[in-house]
């Protein structure tokens, strides 16, 4: 799996449809962590697998 085309997907799936600025870190030992104004919304260690399609979106827009 190449993290770094999923981070790139994923900021890009953010910032088209949500219209914010998002973080995406990468690195070493799996590590896929998305960040959106400050609030991690999914982290690749905590949930053990990378996010589908779409996730992102629905859990920044879902409440906090």
């Amino acid at each position: 799996m190449d993290l770094r085309r999923e981070a790139v997907r994923l900021r890009d799936e953010v910032q088209t449809t949500l219209h914010v600025p998002a973080k995406i870190r990468w690195g070493g030992l799996g590590e896929l962590t998305v960040t959106v104004d400050g609030r991690t919304v999914f982290s690749k260690r905590g949930a053990g697998r990378i996010p589908e399609p779409g996730e992102i979106t629905r859990l920044v827009e879902s409440p906090r």
